[in-house]
C-alpha cells in the first residue's frame, strides 16, 4: 500500500476511475489523503447490483436500491470539483424515485460531461418511463450518451436538441417516435457509433433516416411494435453493420455501404436482404441469420451478387439446406472460414422434400483454392449432409479443418463413417466436439 501511496494524485484518481464508486470510495478509510482523492473524482460509476446481499427477494432489491440513492445523494452532495466527465447509473425504480433521477441528472450535467449511461427499470408490471432531463440533450460536451430500459426522449418541442461533440449513441428500449428520432439524429452530426435496439415503440409510422458521413459502427434492431414505412441508410465510412428487422418496416433504402468490412443480416423479406447484398458485395466477414435462411434460398442464383473479397462467412439455418450453402458458395471465390450454425430452437424438417442433392456442374472456386476451415455448430443430421461432406472433401483441395460439434445421444457411428471418407486434402483433420 505504501507502493502505491507513493504516486502522483494524477495516477491515483486515473487508477479510481476504473474502480466502481462503492468501492472506491472505500479507500477513504486508509487516509485523509484517499479521502481528498474520492472527493476529486471525475468518473462516477454506480450500480445497484453492488449493494445486494446475494438474496433474490423483494426486500432486498428495495433495501439495495435505497442504498444506493443514499450513497448517491451523499457522494454527488460533497462533490464540489473538478466538473463531473463521466457519471453511470444502473438501478431499479419504483415511482419515487424518478426525482432522484432527474436530481442526480442536474448534479452532473456540466460543460465538462464526456458520458452519460442510464440503465433504468421499475420494479414490478409498471409502465412508467423516466423522462430524461431536456438539459442531456444539449449538453455540448456529451461525446458518449447510452440509454437503457424504462426510459422516454422528450419532444424537440419542450427539448431543443444539440449534441455536436456526440460520438456514440446507443438507445436500447427506449420509447419515443419516429419523427422526434429523426429529428434528434439530425443534431447529432459527429456521430460514430449508433445503437438503435428496439427503439420507437409508438406505432407512429414515418420515415427514419440513418445518414452521417462520419458513421464506422451501427447496430440497428427493430421488433413487431415498430412501424417504420422507410428506413434509408446512407453511411459511405461505415465499418461494421449489425441489422435485424422483423415485419414492420415496408421499405428499405440502402447506399454507400461500400466500405463496410463486417456485417451481421438477419432480414425477413428477400428484397431488402438482396439490396443490402449487392451493397455489401466487397465485404471481408459475413453473417446471416435465420430470418435470411427463410428467405434467401428461394432467390435465383443470379440475383446473389459475387463477394469478391470475402473471406469468413456463417451461415445460421434451420436444416442442412445444401442448395442453399452451395450457391453461396458459388458467390464466394476467396472464402477462407464457412460455419454452418443449427439454431436447434426452431429446427424444422426439411421444406423442399422433393430437392435432391446434386452434383454442381462448377466446382465453387474457393472449394479449390482457399477455403481452409468448415466448422458446423450444433449439427443436427438432415438427409444430403453426408453427400455435402464427402463433396467438400473431396474437392476442398486445402482444406485444413472440418470441425464439428454433435450431440452425442444422436450421432451413434457418424464420426467413424465420416472419418473414412476420402480427403484429396492430406493435411485435412476431421474433428468432433460434443454438445
Amino acid at each position: 500500500m505504501n507502493r502505491i501511496s507513493d504516486l502522483p494524485d494524477s495516477i491515483l484518481l486515473h487508477i479510481l476511475s476504473f474502480l466502481p464508486t462503492k468501492t472506491a470510495f472505500l479507500t477513504t478509510v486508509l487516509s485523509r489523503r484517499w479521502t481528498h482523492l474520492c472527493h476529486d473524482l471525475q468518473h462516477f460509476d454506480f450500480d445497484q447490483i453492488q449493494f445486494h446481499n446475494g438474496n433474490q427477494t423483494w426486500s432486498d432489491f428495495s433495501n439495495s436500491r435505497k442504498q444506493l440513492f443514499t450513497i448517491v445523494n451523499w457522494i454527488l452532495s460533497c462533490h464540489k470539483a473538478p466538473p463531473i466527465r463521466t457519471f453511470r447509473l444502473t438501478c431499479d425504480l419504483d415511482q419515487f424515485d424518478e426525482y432522484l433521477v432527474d436530481w442526480c441528472d442536474s448534479k452532473v450535467l456540466g460543460p465538462n460531461l464526456e458520458e452519460l449511461n442510464l440503465q433504468l427499470a421499475f420494479v414490478g408490471r409498471s409502465f412508467r418511463k423516466v423522462v430524461i432531463p431536456n438539459g442531456v440533450f444539449s449538453c455540448t460536451s456529451l461525446v458518449t450518451l447510452r440509454l437503457n430500459g424504462d426510459i422516454t426522449i422528450p419532444s424537440p418541442s419542450s427539448c431543443h436538441y444539440h449534441l455536436p461533440s456526440l460520438k456514440t449513441l446507443q438507445l436500447y428500449n427506449v420509447e419515443t417516435s419516429v419523427s422526434n428520432l429523426e429529428e434528434l439524429l439530425s443534431h447529432c452530426t459527429a456521430l460514430e457509433t449508433l445503437v438503435l435496439d428496439s427503439v420507437c415503440r409508438s406505432r407512429e409510422e414515418g420515415q427514419l433516416s440513418i445518414c452521417f458521413p462520419s458513421l464506422k459502427s451501427l447496430h440497428f434492431k427493430s421488433f413487431y411494435v415498430d412501424d417504420l414505412r422507410l428506413l434509408v441508410i446512407d453511411t459511405p465510412s461505415l465499418k461494421r453493420l449489425d441489422i435485424q428487422v422483423e415485419f414492420w418496416i415496408h421499405e428499405i433504402r440502402v447506399r454507400n455501404l461500400h466500405n463496410v468490412e463486417e456485417a451481421s443480416i438477419d432480414i425477413h423479406k428477400q428484397s431488402f436482404v438482396l439490396e443490402f447484398l449487392v451493397e455489401l458485395c466487397r465485404i471481408r466477414i459475413l453473417e446471416l441469420g435465420l430470418s435470411v435462411f427463410d428467405c434467401l434460398p428461394e432467390a435465383p442464383p443470379h440475383r446473389i451478387p459475387e463477394f469478391t473479397c470475402l473471406q469468413r462467412l456463417e451461415l445460421t439455418v434451420r436444416c442442412f439446406d445444401t442448395r442453399y450453402i452451395m450457391d453461396m458458395l458459388q458467390k464466394c471465390r476467396m472464402l477462407k472460414l464457412l460455419a454452418i450454425v443449427f439454431n436447434r430452437q426452431y429446427i424444422i424438417l426439411d421444406p423442399h422434400p422433393s430437392r435432391k442433392w446434386e452434383l454442381p456442374g462448377k466446382v465453387p472456386t474457393c472449394l479449390a483454392s482457399h477455403l481452409q476451415v468448415i466448422t458446423i455448430k450444433r449439427y443436427v443430421e438432415t438427409r444430403d449432409d453426408r453427400d455435402f461432406f464427402a463433396y467438400v472433401l473431396q474437392q476442398g483441395l486445402v482444406l485444413e479443418s472440418l470441425d464439428i460439434q454433435v450431440d452425442r445421444a444422436r450421432a451413434e457411428g457418424f464420426p467413424e463413417e465420416l472419418s473414412l471418407l476420402p480427403r484429396s486434402s492430406k493435411t485435412c483433420q476431421i474433428n468432433f466436439s460434443w454438445n
